[in-house]
Formats: C-alpha cells, structure tokens, sequence
C-alpha cells in the first residue's frame, strides 16, 4: 500500500495563511492477488516426555476411620484413708514412690489407742480369772450333786453362774481384739501393689476417717478413657480393635474396646468408651492418647504420593490423555495413608492416566514416547 500526504505553506505580507491540503491516495499492490488463500501456519512440535512412569487411576477400598482422643488411666486406683481421727505423726512414701502391698505408708498417734488396749487386756484377764473360778466350782458342785448332797435348785445357779463367766471372758475378749484392732489402724499400709500419685496429707496435720490421705494406682491394668459421637452408638462393639497413639512417647498401640457407656451426654452429644491396652504397655496414667478406630469400608481413588505436584498454592497431578499429551490438572487432595498413598477428592476420574514416577521430567504440553513403564 501507497500513501502520499502534500502540505502547503504559503507566506504573504507577513501575514500567514495556512493553506492545508490533504490528499490521500492509497496504492494496492495486491489487486492482482485478489480472492487468493493466505498461506497455512505450520504446528508447533510438543516436546518429548521421557523417563517416566504412568499409572492408571483406580478405586481403592479402605477402612472408614473415626478419631477421637483420651486419657490413659488406670484400672485400679485406690484412695487411702484413715479409720480413725488422729494427728499424722510420721510418713514414709511421697507422689511418685512405688510400693508394694502391705507397705507402711504413714502412722497416726496411738497413745490413746495403747490406753485401750491396756485396759482391754485387764478387762480379759480379770473375766478369764472369773470364769476358771467358775469352772472349777461348778465341777465340784457337779460332784456334789453326783453324790445328791446338793439340790437340783443349787446345781442349776452353779451352772447358771459358769455360762455368765463363759459370756462375760467372751465378751471381754471381743473388747480386747476390738482394741487391738483400732490400734492397728493407726500404722496405715499400702492395699495393693502400684506407684502413689497424690498425698493430700502432711506430718502433724489431722487424719479424718473418710478422707482420702493418699492415692495409688496400680500398673497392672491400664485403659484408655475416650468419648464417640452419638452417630456411632451402632456401630460401635465391644471387641472392636483400636488404634492408640501416645504422642508424649512416640507409640502405636493396638487396643480394642473393652466397654461401653450407651448413655450419651447431652451437652456433648457424646457416650463413653473404655480401650482396654495389653498389660505390657508400660504407660504411665494421665497420658495423653489419640484413638483411631475403624467403623467400616468405603471406596475412594487413591494415587501415589509423589504424583501429586505443588506449584505455588496450586495442587495437581500430570494427566497423560489417549494422544499422549501431558496435561498439569488441578485436583482437591484428602487424607494420606501409611502405604504412600493419597486420597483424591475431586478433579481426576477412574481409570485416568496420570504420571507416579518422574513428575519432574514431565512437562505440561509435551507429549509421551511410546514405550514408557505402566
């Protein structure tokens, strides 16, 4: 195309006047060529994907998992209190002792315990002195009576006299183990074997029957304390396997569900469930636990975790189409599994085509070699 454009300027007396033309003329050197075709683009060769390996896309069944957490407790606890009212005047464990059955854990003051038992005694003795008297005299009012030198009147007071002596030492001696009883209740042992928790109590303060002055708790037994969503009041049984993990020590342990309390509380919407551990965990109780429990199957799309391609904030794996063309496609991840799986929730389809090994080599827009591994 040609284009020609004249301006004329004319000066006269030194006034200007401006005399502008424009013409415009447009040339087409292609009048000849007019009506014909523009020549065709040839296509962009796609870059070769190589060194990779390609899965295909497949349903997975696997467990449904419920979540929840809890405490590791203890099977047997037991709050040790004093029976009587006295001032504590010696103890011998502290939070963290272990001990063993029977094990003296503190004393209380005896002296007037002691008394009683002084005075016991002597009750016994002076009804055991009687009740020999009595024995003897009515043998030998028996003899009497043998020889009819006594009356049956006068045989049965003898005899009358010998049952009470017999009631009164067995009374008294009743009195007396009582006694000795109390007494013992001031040295206060250890009721099972197991590790003291909690003491509630010092030295010279006042024991009070009834309250709890020491608590221990046994290792034999161990369970874990958990809550379940009232959703899951059928589907849950006793003898179901649970997964328990102890994060404080870095364990897996494998439990199972020991008992249930069906009543759900209201404001959580929650019921009680006991897992019971082997007896050779070795936990300690209060620990915290997180539980895994399996409530039943379900079919999801599992795919390799090194599939999955982070650019930036955008997730997505490498799609190998029917014509071989690598395409990066977005998709919405989910869980991730021990085997070095993940679940994919949406944008990929069954029996799709995506690149498991060497995403590093792909290239979105290349296009696969034939004879890649599958």
């Amino acid at each position: 195309m040609k284009q020609k454009v004249f301006v004329l300027f004319v000066k006269k007396e030194g006034l200007f006047y401006t005399l502008i033309a424009l013409y415009g003329f447009t040339v087409f050197a292609l009048w000849g060529c007019q009506g014909a075709s523009p020549p065709a683009t040839a296509e962009r060769p796609r870059p070769p994907v190589t060194d990779i390996k390609i899965s295909t896309v497949a349903l997975s069944t696997v467990d449904v998992i419920y979540e929840t957490t809890g405490t590791v407790k203890s099977e047997q606890v037991s709050n040790v209190a004093s029976r009587i009212m006295g001032v504590v005047t010696a103890i011998y464990v502290q939070e963290g002792d272990r001990v063993r059955a029977g094990q003296l854990l503190m004393t209380i003051d005896d002296q007037e315990l002691k008394q009683k038992v002084k005075g016991a005694s002597m009750a016994m003795e002076t009804a055991k002195s009687n009740k020999t008297m009595a024995e003897i005299t009515w043998r030998r009012y028996q003899q009497l009576y043998a020889e009819k030198a006594l009356s049956q009147q006068e045989m049965d007071q003898v005899e009358t006299q010998k049952k009470m002596a017999d009631s009164e030492y067995e009374r008294a001696k009743a009195a007396y183990e009582e006694a000795v009883a109390y007494e013992g209740h001031a040295r206060i042992k250890s009721p099972m074997a197991g590790t003291i928790t909690s003491k509630k109590i010092d030295r010279g303060s006042m024991a009070i029957p009834g309250l709890a002055l020491l608590t221990i708790e046994g290792e034999a037994a161990l369970y874990v304390e958990a809550f379940a969503d009232e959703t899951l009041t059928r589907r849950l049984s006793k003898g179901m396997t649970a997964d328990v993990a102890i994060e404080a020590e870095n364990r897996q342990i494998r439990g199972f569900i020991r008992n249930i309390v069906p009543a759900v509380d209201p404001h959580s919407r929650s019921f009680l469930i006991k897992i019971g551990l082997p007896p050779t965990s070795g936990l300690k109780s209060g620990l915290y636990a997180h539980v895994r429990i399996p409530v039943g199957k379900k079919e999801i799309l599992l795919v390799p975790q090194g599939s999955v391609v982070s650019k930036g904030q955008l997730t997505g794996v490498y799609v190998v189409g029917q014509n071989g063309v690598v395409t990066y496609r977005l998709v919405k991840t989910g869980k991730g599994y021990d085997d070095g799986k993940i679940e994919i929730l949406s944008g990929l389809a069954k029996n799709e085509q995506i690149i498991s090994e060497g995403t590093q080599k792909a290239i979105d827009g290349g296009i696969v070699q034939k004879g890649q591994p599958k």
